[in-house]
C-alpha cells in the first residue's frame, strides 16, 4: 500500500531556517515513489541552493515568476492541471499571510493562488511570529478553506529562544500529505519499537554462534507501521538489507548490545508497541577466545551460557502493546501460547521454520496470531509486508 506512487506533488519552499530541512523531506518523498516539482521562494535561496533540490527531485527548480529565458506559457500556470497536491515545507508567516489573504506578487504566493488543488502548510518561525495576531487569523482563514496545517513544535529555535516554531518531525508531515490521499493511519502518533535479524555471539576473533534469520519479517513490521503512520526505531543485527527511510535505525551485534539498546531505548521513550522479532541466540559462548582457535584436535569443546531473556527480564514489565515472535519445528501452537504467558506478552505470532516459503530467509510467510485473551487468527502465506499490514490491523482492531 503506497498512496504517493506516482502523485504528482509541488513542494514549496519559503524562507525560513528550516529550510534545509525540505531536502530530507523531499528525499523522503521520493522514496514514497512521488514525483517532485520544487520551487523556492527568492529568500528560501539565501538558505539553501536550488542545485541540492535539483540533484534530489531530478527536476528544474522554479524560483522566477518571470525567468530570464521565458518559454511558451507560464510554468506556475501549467502546473494548476498537473498538480495532485502542493506542500509548503517550511511554511514562513509571510506566505500564510499571502496564502490567507489572496496575495499573489512572487513565484510561490501566485502558484498557491492558481492552483486549485489540495496545500499542506509546515510553518516554521520564531514563536513571536507564530503568535502574532495576523499569524493566528491566516493560520485560522487557511484551515477554514480546508488547508492542513502541520502545527510547529515546541523547542529550541534558532534565535537561541525556546517555544513554539520548530518544523514539525517529518514523519507528521509525511503523515499530514498521506491524509490528503486518505490514506488510513492507523499508527499516527504511535511510537513502536520493533528488533529485527539475528544476533551473533563471538567464539574467537573470526567465529560466532548465529542463526539464519534474515531480518526481511522485522523489516517488513518496521516499513508497513512507518507506511501506517507509527514513529519506529528498529534495532537491527546483522543483516543484508538496505536500511529503510523515515525509520531511526539502530545496529547491534550481540544478544548483550540487542538487551542494553532496548533497555536504553524503552528508558528514553514512552513507546505505544514493542516487537520483537528478533532471533535473539539463546547461548553464547562462555568464554570469549582472543585469537583464533587452531583446528588442531578432532573435537572441540565448547561450554556455553545462556543469553538475557530480554521478554521476561526487560519487556515484560512495559506497560506498551508488547508482540513477540515464536519460530518452532513442531508443537507450534503449545510452545506459542507457553510463550505468551511467560513472557507476560499482549500477543504472540507463530511461523514455522520447516515449511518451504515460511520462516527464516523467505520473502513470505504464514503465521498464527494468539493473544491473551484466548483469541486465535489465522493469516495464510503471503508477502511479510502484507501480512505485516494485516496483523497491525487486526491487533489495532482488537485494541478498540
Amino acid at each position: 500500500m503506497n498512496s504517493l506512487k506516482n502523485k504528482n506533488i509541488l513542494l514549496c519552499v519559503t524562507g525560513s531556517i528550516a529550510a534545509y530541512k525540505a531536502c530530507e523531506l523531499l528525499r523522503l518523498l521520493r522514496k514514497e515513489k512521488a514525483n517532485i516539482q520544487v520551487m523556492m521562494s527568492k529568500s528560501a535561496e539565501e538558505f539553501v541552493g536550488k542545485t541540492s533540490f535539483a540533484a534530489l527531485s531530478n527536476n528544474e527548480v522554479l524560483t522566477k515568476l518571470f525567468p530570464n529565458n521565458p518559454k511558451g506559457g507560464l510554468k506556475h500556470v501549467n502546473l494548476a492541471f498537473e498538480l495532485d497536491a502542493i506542500i509548503i515545507a517550511p511554511a514562513t508567516a509571510n506566505i500564510l499571510c499571502k496564502a490567507a489573504n489572496g496575495v499573489a506578487d512572487e513565484i510561490v504566493s501566485t502558484t498557491l493562488s492558481i492552483c486549485d488543488v489540495p496545500k499542506i502548510f509546515a510553518p516554521a518561525m520564531n514563536f513571536n511570529m507564530w503568535n502574532n495576531k495576523a499569524t493566528i487569523d491566516a493560520v485560522k482563514t487557511l484551515k477554514n478553506r480546508n488547508s492542513v496545517i502541520v502545527e510547529p513544535e515546541t523547542g529550541e529555535l534558532a534565535s537561541l529562544h525556546r517555544g513554539k516554531g520548530r518544523l514539525a518531525d517529518l514523519t507528521k508531515i509525511l503523515n499530514g500529505i498521506k491524509k490528503i490521499f486518505n490514506h488510513n493511519l492507523i499508527l499516527e502518533n504511535k511510537k513502536i519499537l520493533i528488533t529485527a535479524g539475528p544476533t551473533q555471539e563471538p567464539i574467537d576473533p573470526v567465529r560466532f554462534l548465529s542463526n539464519r534469520s534474515s531480518g526481511k519479517m522485522g523489516y517488513a513490521l518496521a516499513k508497513a507501521s512507518k507506511n501506517l503512520g507509527g514513529h519506529v526505531t528498529l534495532i537491527s543485527g546483522p543483516v543484508s538489507l538496505n536500511k529503510l527511510s523515515g525509520i531511526n535505525h539502530v545496529d547491534i551485534r550481540t544478544a548483550d548490545e540487542m538487551a542494553m539498546e532496548v533497555s536504553n531505548q524503552i528508558k528514553e521513550t514512552k513507546f505505544d508497541i514493542i516487537i520483537m522479532a528478533a532471533a535473539v541466540a539463546d547461548y553464547r559462548p562462555k568464554e570469549f577466545n582472543k585469537n583464533k582457535i587452531k583446528k588442531n584436535h578432532n573435537f572441540l569443546d565448547l561450554e556455553l551460557t545462556k543469553t538475557q531473556d530480554i521478554l521476561k527480564n526487560i519487556i515484560s514489565k512495559e506497560k506498551a502493546l508488547k508482540i513477540g515472535f515464536a519460530l518452532e519445528t513442531e508443537d507450534g501452537e503449545k510452545n506459542a501460547k507457553n510463550k505468551l504467558i511467560s513472557k507476560s506478552l499482549d500477543y504472540i505470532v507463530l511461523n514455522f521454520a520447516n515449511k518451504e516459503g515460511e520462516g527464516f530467509e523467505s520473502d513470505t510467510n504464514h503465521i498464527y496470531v494468539y493473544s491473551k485473551t484466548g483469541c486465535m487468527k489465522e493469516f495464510e502465506k503471503d508477502t511479510k509486508y502484507r501480512l505485516s499490514e494485516k496483523l497491525f490491523q487486526h491487533i489495532i482492531s482488537n485494541e478498540k
